[in-house]
């Protein structure tokens, strides 16, 4: 008699493979969710620092810091989009504008993540500038956490 070969998987090996891509499928989604957010978080962050540019651009001009997108935009301060907003103001110091902020808004997933970007008095653009802020904090008149 001669034995049959059969070539192919059987259904329960088939459905263990499923079971196993579903199990790390789980898994990975989330992990990458994440990194998706913290991307647009970092997106957010540059576009700030494209502004504190665009506020140095319009120092090195006028001679002092802008107290309105409107006045930046021509020195490449990033438009507001549907999902980012920005909004900037001076820092006074007796009665001085000595440095200025940066208040950037981003929406991911229907929740509002609001930042804050100060300058350091001499000019410079660090990341350390920035800070999370939470909805009731408006620690410089004109930031706001509200979309």
């Amino acid at each position: 008699m001669d034995c049959l070969k059969t070539k192919g998987f059987t259904l329960i090996e088939l459905a263990i493979v499923v079971g196993i891509i579903g199990i790390l499928a789980a898994v990975a989604v989330p992990i990458f969710s994440s990194f998706s957010d913290d991307a647009k978080i970092d997106e957010l962050q540059s576009n700030m620092l494209v502004a504190a540019t665009a506020q140095e651009k319009y120092f090195i001009a006028k001679g002092k810091y802008a107290t309105n997108t409107t006045d930046l935009l021509p020195y490449g301060f990033p438009a507001s989009t549907t999902d980012m907003r920005f909004r900037t103001g001076i820092v006074m110091k007796n009665g001085v504008g000595m440095s200025y902020w940066i208040n950037g808004l981003r929406k991911i997933k229907g929740e509002t993540h609001c930042w804050l970007y100060v300058s350091s008095l001499m000019g410079t653009t660090e990341r350390t500038n920035f800070k999370e802020l939470k909805a009731s904090e408006q620690p410089y008149t004109g930031v706001s956490c509200t979309w």
